[in-house]
């Protein structure tokens, strides 16, 4: 725990005490009695009283001829007094229209039995107010001391809603000499940091994309000299890879032109089907085997093109690695989809660095883990038993349906 929590910690440990000492002692200084005390100490002087003048009587009871003006003890017969409901009368201090203290106890006959002439403070409730006062007066104190705390908290809770809403973080100023202040200074760099890399990367993009389209259009031109003498499955075949590189192109455009923050664009996804397609273009192009293991058809709730494109990284990161055979596999784990790349290479471990000493799927795995967390899902790397490896990408199936009925499923 840093010295900074500690220090907080004891000002709120502090502030309790002071709060509950100051509170006590003030209490005790303004409130410095006990009215039964007082009460009895009153009934001794009268009683002494009593004894010294005649003409004060001791005890009363009350009636319509006489209102014991001079007893010291008056009875209350039950039609003369109305007790309360709900409200205990087994002793209580009273006051008549002129201020005139009495302790009283209601009796079991339900008369009401009161000593008179006692001597007692006439506001008993100022040492109350006085508290009431001074906590007030604290809470004022702590309020003037924090108000530029709440302020700066504030500010930072609004910059924060902001770039949750525009994805950057807004300029702002808090106050002078501010506890937060070097919180913010961190936080403006780092956005400045993040609006300079974004920048960066959109040059980036822009150059390496030109540098790419013009070798492209070069050999689309090459491609069309050479159309006629090759075979139409090959033809087919560099036209399609060089279409896919130019949709990659654009799309990579597109995504830094909005600061690589886009929407998902989900539709209806038959699983199967997009995996049979995929493994048939990687089939055109390796000498390997590959096969779609039969299941359900799954349809899930997905980006096409990420999709896609996730796929496609973990099939040829398996073909690089595989001794001769790729097999996909698609089962339903609860509410998830699971898709599994399995290959029968070396296992993961052993994938790490190829013989020319270059990580080759380091980027490529990192794509599809993104993939998988903008659609709410994983991906995880297993070992194979029997050897080889499991690319495991796991997607929430949305609003997907599962189809039994299909059960094929074949080598490419």
């Amino acid at each position: 725990m840093n010295s900074a929590m500690l220090r907080f910690y004891f000002a709120i440990v502090l502030l309790v005490l002071l709060l509950f000492f100051s509170l006590s002692q003030l209490y005790n200084l303004m409130y410095q009695r006990n009215d039964i005390v007082v009460a009895a100490q009153s009934i001794l002087q009268q009683a002494y009283l009593h004894d010294k003048d005649s003409q004060l009587r001791l005890s009363c009871r009350i009636s319509d001829t006489d209102d014991c003006p001079d007893s010291l003890f008056i009875t209350y017969p039950a039609g003369m007094w109305q007790p309360l409901a709900g409200f205990d009368y087994q002793l209580e201090i009273m006051r008549d229209s002129l201020g005139n203290a009495s302790l009283c106890g209601a009796m079991p006959d339900h008369e009401l039995l009161c000593m008179t002439r006692l001597n007692l403070p006439q506001n008993l409730d100022f040492s109350v107010d006085l508290v009431h006062v001074f906590i007030l007066l604290l809470l004022l104190f702590l309020f003037w001391l924090s108000r530029n705390v709440f302020r700066d908290v504030e500010i930072l809770r609004q910059s924060a809603l902001k770039e949750v809403a525009v994805g950057r973080l807004p300029a702002f100023q808090l106050s002078e000499k501010s506890y937060l202040q070097p919180l913010a200074l961190s936080l403006s760099r780092m956005n400045q940091t993040i609006a300079d890399l974004n920048l960066l990367q959109r040059e980036m993009a822009d150059t390496v994309c030109h540098d790419i389209k013009t070798p492209l259009a070069r050999l689309r031109f090459i491609m069309l000299r050479l159309e006629e003498q090759l075979p139409d499955s090959d033809s087919k075949q560099i036209r399609r890879n060089l279409q896919e590189i130019e949709d990659n192109v654009y799309d990579y455009l597109r995504l830094a032109q909005k600061g690589f923050r886009s929407d998902l664009q989900l539709t209806d996804i038959d699983v199967n089907a997009l995996l049979q397609e995929l493994l048939e273009k990687f089939a055109a192009n390796s000498e390997h085997r590959l096969s779609l293991l039969p299941g359900a058809s799954v349809h899930i709730q997905a980006d096409k093109k990420l999709l896609q494109r996730a796929l496609s990284n973990l099939i040829s990161n398996a073909l690089r690695y595989c001794h001769g055979h790729v097999w996909v596999e698609v089962n339903i784990n609860g509410s998830n989809c699971q898709i599994d790349i399995i290959d029968d290479g070396a296992g993961w471990h052993s994938n790490e660095n190829v013989s020319d000493g270059v990580s080759h799927h380091g980027m490529g795995l990192a794509i599809v883990a993104r993939v998988a967390s903008q659609h709410g899902g994983s991906f995880g790397r297993l070992e194979r038993p029997e050897g080889g490896a499991i690319a495991r990408l796991t997607l929430p199936t949305g609003t997907s349906e599962t189809k039994p009925g299909d059960e094929t499923g074949r080598d490419i």
